[in-house]
């Protein structure tokens, strides 16, 4: 291994001896079966470009970032028919230089076409993470998905945010409480203008859900602020916002909260 240009021969992986190749540099490794878009939703654009070398004909690259769009980016830059859309919602984060936390989930992992049909590939790729031991579901209705969770981020990713405080803190208190709630029905009523047939009980359930958690749970929006990090505020609160005026929704919440976080992000950049 060398720090720079990370170089892996093998890896010890439970009782297996995995081989495998690793490298900061995509080009190294030419097409592969299977892409995980993992970064940041504002590193998206950048990671796209590093991305192509590995994407040859049959290539499937799936997206498990925040956010609504990430997959129609991914779409104009490669070619819609190599998206596969998924999700995971989980409490992870950098504890330090190559270690990664994680103190809750993953609560739900899903995958899906989003055209909503249950393809061989989308079979495929789901039975590996099944045998890898992950409990992945593969949905006919992975947009909704999409949007069920990106509802639960805005409000608590938002809400967190701009109150620097636990999931447990906002939802103890009544006026955070009710900003939650407001921030979940703004995302409720844009999602039905485009279209996204989310459960008529979304907004209580997702609340319902909420108080189950760990009290002292942070979204990771809240945990990049406090660490300083550039944050996720235009894939979540900003979307919801900038959606809303595209089609005349009020989302009044959503664009004070945006405005609040972004200026504090304008500082990082």
């Amino acid at each position: 291994m060398r720090e720079q240009g990370l170089s892996v021969d093998s890896i010890a992986l439970g009782k297996f001896n995995v081989k495998l190749k690793a490298t900061d540099k995509p080009s190294d490794i030419g097409n592969v079966d299977l892409v995980l878009f993992t970064v940041k939703s504002y590193d998206t654009e950048s990671a796209l470009q590093q991305t192509r070398p590995l994407v040859g004909k049959d290539t499937i690259v799936l997206s498990f970032q925040n956010g609504v769009d990430n997959e129609d980016k991914i779409a104009e830059a490669l070619g819609k028919e190599h998206v596969l859309a998924g999700i995971i919602s989980v409490e992870s984060y950098i504890a330090e230089p190559g270690k990664i936390a994680q103190t809750m989930g993953p609560v739900r992992m899903a995958i899906g076409e989003m055209d909503g049909q249950i393809t061989t590939r989308a079979k495929m790729v789901h039975e590996a993470f099944v045998k890898a031991g992950l409990k992945c579901e593969l949905s006919d209705h992975i947009e909704q998905v999409l949007w069920e969770k990106f509802l639960f981020i805005v409000g608590t990713g938002g809400v967190c945010s701009i109150s620097r405080a636990s999931i447990g803190e906002i939802l103890a208190f009544e006026p955070t409480r009710q900003l939650f709630i407001a921030v979940m029905e703004e995302v409720e009523a844009v999602a039905k203008a485009k279209g996204i047939n989310l459960p008529n009980d979304i907004v209580t359930t997702t609340l319902a859900t909420s108080g189950k958690m760990n009290k002292g749970t942070k979204p990771s929006m809240l945990r990049d602020l406090e660490r300083g990090k550039k944050l996720e505020v235009d894939a979540l609160n900003g979307t919801v916002s900038s959606l809303g005026h595209q089609l005349s929704v009020p989302t009044p919440v959503d664009d004070f909260i945006y405005a609040c976080l972004k200026i504090q992000d304008q500082r990082r950049a």
